[in-house]
């Protein structure tokens, strides 16, 4: 898929779903807050369960917390964790270029 074809998508409401997850994710990172960081990254999780949960499963996470009880420090690793799922889920459904150029025109 070419930079030209983000017009052409066709479910842009995913596409969108997809940028203001990411973006909240981003916003998180750079100022945290306890409710906002479990807010965004449960945002995340609707968007691209499928690949968050690999993206855990393969850094040994495998076994479900409630966010209640996850500390801090630890929902705030796991922000660029589900930026990286939710990255390699867009990747597959738009292609690479398209997605570095959307998350390029949003992120500046």
């Amino acid at each position: 898929m070419e930079i030209e074809d983000i017009n052409k998508i066709k479910d842009k409401k995913e596409l969108n779903d997809f940028l203001n997850a990411f973006m909240k994710l981003e916003a998180q990172k750079r100022n945290p807050s306890r409710n906002g960081m479990i807010d965004a990254l449960k945002e995340a999780l609707n968007v691209a369960w499928t690949d968050i949960k690999s993206v855990e499963a393969s850094r040994g996470e495998t076994t479900p917390i409630p966010w209640e009880q996850i500390h801090d420090k630890d929902l705030y690793n796991k922000l660029a964790e589900y930026q990286l799922g939710m990255y390699q889920y867009a990747v597959k459904k738009y292609g690479e270029e398209v997605v570095k150029k959307l998350l390029e025109q949003n992120m500046s």
